[in-house]
């Protein structure tokens, strides 16, 4: 693999790892269609580590809050006084997400054992189409949802709803992150999406969604690590890898600063244009050839 293309698919896989339009169907696209190969194991592992990265820079502040958080969830346990744990913040936020991790870890493991499909035949090509378009009617069903805090909303120090996010609301967007498993449908799209649905204020649906990933993409590079992984890197060259993993996290980052705003500015369903373009271009493409 040259400089040159390890510096694309790292752009790719920044681009698509965050924006709502699956960074797993456009590497079957792309596989099919453009005769891409797919990366390989080892290099797929660091654009990941470099789009994590880019999760953790960008929202460092609440990576910060949820260390502390399990801290004092650690040293309230310890005391014998487990609810005092509820008041800090960084704690709240962590029960939260490991809420929504659960069912994202149990349907992404079932999703991705029962789903066999040749990421090179045309019948993978035609169920990621037909998956956009869906998941291009999941962003603009979206359209006019959402919600911003009012006076008094912010819930009390011992709730352990935060943001306008309750349990039961965490665990819905858990196994929405875990049915985006599917190649074709969008992590960020039906997260950020079933957050505005449930009436999660817009200002944190996205914010709420990023931080769900991390755990997510831990689990999904936990899943693709195998033993021996890193000696197979020999002839990958260190600067070409490093290149690879940089351009992903510099573009995750840019990628994630510019969703939110468009969450914010209640513009993300414009997204779905661009999946049903591609969606219904793949499905002519598959036809024609």
């Amino acid at each position: 693999m040259s400089l040159i293309e390890s510096i694309i698919l790292g752009v790719v896989q920044g681009l698509t790892e965050f924006l709502p339009i699956s960074s797993s169907g456009h590497l079957v696209l792309g596989q099919y269609l453009l005769g891409l190969e797919e990366p390989r194991l080892i290099f797929d592992i660091i654009l990941h580590v470099g789009t994590l990265v880019a999760v953790v820079a960008y929202y460092r502040r609440d990576v910060a809050q949820l260390v502390f958080g399990f801290r004092d969830a650690a040293e309230a346990i310890g005391r014998g006084q487990p609810r005092s744990a509820l008041e800090s913040t960084g704690a709240r936020l962590l029960i939260l997400i490991c809420i929504a991790s659960l069912p994202t870890a149990v349907i992404g493991a079932a999703i991705d054992t029962w789903l066999n499909l040749d990421r090179s035949s045309s019948k993978a090509v035609v169920f990621v189409c037909v998956a956009l378009l869906v998941n291009g009617c999941i962003l603009m069903g979206g359209r006019f949802a959402g919600t911003d805090p009012g006076p008094g909303s912010e819930p009390s120090s011992r709730s352990l709803a935060l943001w306008g996010i309750t349990p039961k609301i965490a665990l819905m967007l858990g196994v929405a992150q875990g049915i985006a498993v599917l190649p074709g449908l969008s992590r960020s799209g039906l997260t950020i999406t079933s957050a505005l649905l449930l009436a999660v204020w817009r200002t944190e649906a996205a914010r709420f969604s990023f931080l769900m990933s991390i755990p997510a993409i831990l689990g999904a590079l936990a899943l693709k690590f195998e033993p021996g992984v890193f000696g197979s890197s020999a002839g990958s060259g260190l600067l070409t890898v490093t290149a690879g993993a940089t351009a992903a996290g510099l573009v995750g980052y840019l990628a994630i600063l510019y969703l939110e705003r468009t969450v914010a500015d209640a513009t993300f369903h414009r997204f779905s244009w661009y999946c049903w373009g591609v969606g219904l271009a793949g499905l002519a493409a598959v036809v024609i050839v």
